[in-house]
């Protein structure tokens, strides 16, 4: 079986094939308007204008015609910074969603026939949820502001630099909000496979002395499934760092070693790369953490995680603030939540020493 591999250059590569075309929702003065979005081959159409930024906030036509320019310049800032989730979680929209919910939701059938005899009652199947966090609905929100410096000076490129970032900002946290649980989380000694060595007749050994690399990580690998595997949460998708990539590709396929053949390892669907973000915000550094490298996490995927969607991003401009010389805001905005029951479906992989 062929294993998908998911990182940011990964996924921006398939999306340079073929042509997307989506509509993008937006508000303008509190009156809900779309914009069309198309990328063709991976090159997304924008709108470009020749009028100054000025003659753009003078009727409301012109001020249409600039916030959609906003939104698809936020969305060329979305495709800079793909999701990487999406073989994780499992996505539910509903913009009834309360504020918060125990896990009830998240819950599975659980059915099984039995043979009947007369006169017996019919054994009926129940529901059964996944452990875990209350999920709780949260709102996010980012802005910037149009101001009569960028007016009078005609800065288009400062005002398109604000949007893209903006794009970027969102989908950064979405990643982060739906691995970080993962990656962060404390997790406790039943959840953890240690690193396993083995030389390179296919001995095992107690530590790293003598071990040959590539063997060790293919136990160590090998190990951790059949950990997941015998606490009843079989792990398929595979989180780790990009600097393990090609060590991690290497150890799951065959190989020859001292004229003795290893067969591919079976059981992984997907491999996501994810190594976190950093930007920098008025002098003051924000970062996401990745996986470390020399780790990674083996998880068993949907069932027990939700992305839960009541407000996709919405972005909002209405008139600025005359005593600020500020012309015009825009604000982003979204609402959603996060259930991550990791300990039911995540094992912790420390790989083999060098």
């Amino acid at each position: 079986m062929t294993i998908r591999t998911h990182s940011i250059e990964e996924l921006k590569e398939k999306r340079r094939q073929g042509t997307v075309e989506t509509v993008v929702p937006f508000v303008l003065n509190g009156k809900q308007e779309t914009v069309p979005k198309k990328i063709v081959n991976g090159e997304m159409e924008v709108i470009d204008y020749d009028k100054p930024l000025g003659e753009m906030m003078t009727s409301e036509t012109a001020r249409k015609e600039l916030v959609q320019k906003v939104v698809l310049d936020v969305e060329l800032g979305r495709e800079e910074v793909p999701v990487l989730y999406k073989p994780i979680y499992e996505t539910l929209t509903d913009p009834n969603f309360p504020k918060e919910f125990e896990a009830k939701w998240a819950q599975s059938g659980a059915v099984i026939f039995f043979e009947h005899l007369e006169g017996e009652e019919v054994k009926f199947g129940s529901l059964q949820a996944e452990s875990g966090p209350i999920a709780r609905i949260k709102g996010y929100a980012a802005g910037f502001e149009y101001t009569k410096e960028m007016e009078i000076f005609n800065q288009m490129f400062n005002f398109e630099i604000m949007n893209r970032a903006f794009g970027e900002a969102h989908n950064a946290l979405l990643n982060h909000l739906h691995l970080g649980p993962i990656i962060q989380h404390n997790y406790k000694a039943a959840n953890k496979t240690a690193a396993q060595y083995t030389n390179e007749l296919g001995k095992a050994l107690e530590n790293k002395t003598g071990a040959h690399y590539m063997l060790s990580l293919r136990a160590t690998l090998r190990q951790a499934l059949k950990d997941a595997r015998v606490a009843k949460r079989p792990g398929t998708v595979l989180l780790a760092n990009s600097a393990d990539k090609e060590d991690i590709q290497d150890a799951l396929g065959s190989m020859t070693i001292q004229a003795t053949p290893y067969g591919a390892t079976a059981g992984i669907s997907d491999i996501i790369y994810y190594d976190g973000w950093d930007t920098n915000v008025a002098r003051k550094e924000y970062a996401y953490p990745g996986v470390p490298q020399g780790k990674a996490f083996l998880i068993r995927p949907k069932r027990g995680f939700k992305e839960l969607v009541k407000q996709g991003l919405q972005v909002n401009s209405t008139i600025g603030d005359l005593s600020r010389l500020v012309e015009a805001q825009i604000v982003g905005d979204f609402w959603r939540g996060v259930f991550a029951a990791v300990e039911e479906n995540v094992q912790v992989i420390e790989f083999p020493g060098q």
